[in-house]
């Protein structure tokens, strides 16, 4: 990438990149790359090893969850936004497919270039672990509080269909 005041706009937002200096962003960006997609491309697909952390430049993304010809748009992503990164991390298969619902652009962090980060500058490398670790924890809350809230709807419409069947 050669551009670094238009990708530094996006990820200077983002919290997985918060707490950085100028000068630790652009270290980082010298490590990125810019995928150009189509509509209908692929990011990665479920069962996937997963290689890199994506942001969207722009465009959107559609994240889907398959299952037995089901087919679930689990959320679209849109500039800004950060996906990827929970398999990344894990060390697990894709468990979503992303496909560009629009001609798009993302920003990738590659597995190679996050080890040579690591080789780099391993304080840098520690800060974004830790920022990555801390987006992880917010969307496993969001999550359980989702997963909360359609149990305690659906407790709430069995107990209306039994008291109205009474």
């Amino acid at each position: 990438m050669k551009d670094f005041d238009p990708v530094n706009a996006i990820i200077s937002q983002l919290r997985i990149f918060g707490g950085f200096t100028d000068v630790q962003r652009e270290t980082i960006f010298r490590q990125l790359e810019l995928w150009p997609l189509e509509k209908g491309d692929f990011v990665f697909q479920k069962g996937d090893e997963p290689s890199g952390i994506y942001i969207v430049k722009s465009g959107k993304i559609d994240l889907q969850l398959t299952e037995n010809d089901v087919l679930i748009h689990k959320h679209e992503l849109n500039v800004g936004e950060c996906f990827g990164e929970a398999s990344f991390l894990s060390m697990h298969r894709h468990t979503t497919t992303a496909v560009a619902d629009e001609k798009t652009e993302i920003i990738v962090l590659s597995r190679h270039a996050l080890l040579q980060l690591k080789h780099q500058d391993i304080e840098l490398f520690a800060i974004l672990m830790m920022n990555l670790a801390r987006e992880l924890a917010r969307r496993l809350y969001l999550t359980d509080q989702m997963l909360l809230d359609y149990a305690c709807k659906k407790v709430a419409a069995s107990d209306h269909t039994v008291a109205g069947g009474t």
